[in-house]
């Protein structure tokens, strides 16, 4: 009958760093969900390791304890006996896990990305800007427009002392990638120019000073070539489904994880890691501020986004909208 290691990894929820070890020969995991896995355990995979062979059938804690405490010893021990193993940072899943579901995470996303908003609207915000002991404040108005098969989110950042006032145009549809349109004023009080097409490049721009880039504002990363379903878990209380979108690119945002809730198809928490599995920003609404509002529409009140490179965050609170 064969035998299971269950391994347990206590970490805060938004940095994963764990080694993941597959034997080479019928190895196989299983994802539990949480921070659990469990892997094929043969007694004679203790065998392999000198001196560690009378632990084989005692306690899986003591097991675990010297995984840990000796796992460089072990990767030199493992590799030497035709075992192979990747180190996994970030929170990214080797894709032989169980639980990977990639035509679901296509369906999820285009489901998401082309839910067109049922009114136009107006909503009138503030960006509160905390970078050390510096604050900035940036009143911004975000307006929705539908058109047919598509939809215009509009965000107008005024002018401050500092700098310009900024504008970004984002028109979604409902079968096709989005278009950014962003123009900024050359100083404090001047006009804003027409805006211009916005380049691939470009896209991780910070928006009025913000935390916000521009593509974040257009959940850009929905468009992705890669999207994956992993199992659905609980954030803010609320049951959701796991995104993880990746694509290719080297020096910026290489893979997002974000939390979608189950009713409103909106996300939660996001987590955005480059190439590397570093983390780079973290998303999240404020729990008590997602509600609905007496038409039961659902409506947030405050979001942040914290940058994890710069040390600054990003607060946007906001009022209810007001229907056109």
């Amino acid at each position: 009958m064969e035998k299971t290691l269950s391994i347990r990894v206590h970490r805060r929820e938004s940095v994963v760093q764990f080694l993941w070890l597959r034997p080479w020969r019928g190895g196989r995991f299983a994802h539990c969900g949480g921070n659990s896995i469990e892997m094929p355990f043969h007694e004679s995979f203790m065998n392999y390791l000198p001196g560690m062979a009378s632990y084989a059938n005692q306690a899986q804690s003591r097991l675990i304890k010297l995984l840990f405490v000796l796992r460089q010893p072990l990767l030199a021990a493992l590799a030497a006996f035709g075992f192979h193993y990747v180190a996994m940072a970030g929170g990214m899943l080797p894709p032989a896990l169980v639980g990977r579901d990639e035509a679901g995470g296509r369906a999820l996303a285009e489901q998401i990305r082309s839910a067109m908003p049922e009114e136009d609207s107006e909503i009138h915000g503030v960006f509160l800007v905390s970078a050390g002991k510096t604050r900035n404040r940036i009143p911004v108005v975000c307006e929705v427009k539908r058109h047919e098969g598509t939809w215009e989110t509009i965000y107008q950042a005024e002018a401050t002392a500092l700098a310009g006032a900024e504008r970004l145009a984002i028109i979604h549809s409902t079968n096709g990638p989005s278009r950014y349109f962003y123009a900024r004023a050359a100083k404090p009080g001047g006009p804003l120019p027409e805006p211009a097409p916005v380049l691939p490049a470009a896209m991780e721009g910070p928006f009025a000073g913000s935390d916000f880039s521009l593509g974040d504002l257009g959940l850009e990363f929905l468009h992705w070539p890669g999207q994956c379903e992993l199992k659905g878990e609980m954030r803010l209380g609320r049951p959701c489904y796991v995104l993880e979108s990746t694509h290719a690119q080297p020096g910026g945002i290489a893979r997002v994880k974000s939390w979608i809730d189950k009713e409103s198809l909106g996300p939660l928490v996001a987590e955005a890691y480059d190439s590397e599995g570093r983390e780079i920003k973290e998303f999240s609404l404020d729990s008590k501020s997602f509600k609905k509002d007496a038409r039961g529409h659902w409506q947030v009140e405050e979001m942040t986004i914290e940058n994890l490179k710069t040390h600054s965050h990003t607060d946007l609170k906001l009022d209810m909208p007001k229907a056109q």
